[in-house]
């Protein structure tokens, strides 16, 4: 299975959504977009809520750097997961050579023709 065409593509594509909405909720912010415009708006509250766990960590934060952290925090996350879903991955795939190379070999050692010495005969 390619590794982009299972979960590490929803995962990046949730990555995307979410970043994108924070990052045109700070071009908005640092524009200085009215917020009563309802694309501003829209996007201000969608970017809340993911921008709502990183708001007011430190008592001099603005809202532009709640956007860094937010975009860092995110990025960060991201990268444990897909590595995560790698590791399992490569994991699936190596205990399935693992297990088609035994079941090669039993076959093969079934298939080799005992010699006279009741021994099956080395392979080739």
């Amino acid at each position: 299975m390619d590794y982009w065409a299972g979960p590490a593509r929803v995962v990046n594509a949730v990555l995307l959504f979410i970043l994108g909405f924070i990052a045109f909720d700070l071009l908005f912010f640092l524009l200085r977009a009215r917020e009563a415009n309802f694309l501003v708006g829209f996007v201000d509250a969608v970017a809340g809520v993911f921008l709502a766990p990183f708001g007011g960590m430190f008592s001099w934060q603005s809202e532009w750097l709640t956007s860094i952290f937010a975009f860092l925090g995110y990025i960060l996350l991201a990268g444990i997961v897909l590595a995560v879903i790698r590791a399992v991955q490569l994991s699936r795939r190596e205990s399935a050579l693992r297990a088609e190379r035994a079941k090669a070999e039993r076959r093969g050692l079934a298939e080799r023709p005992l010699d006279e010495a009741g021994e099956r005969a080395p392979g080739r």
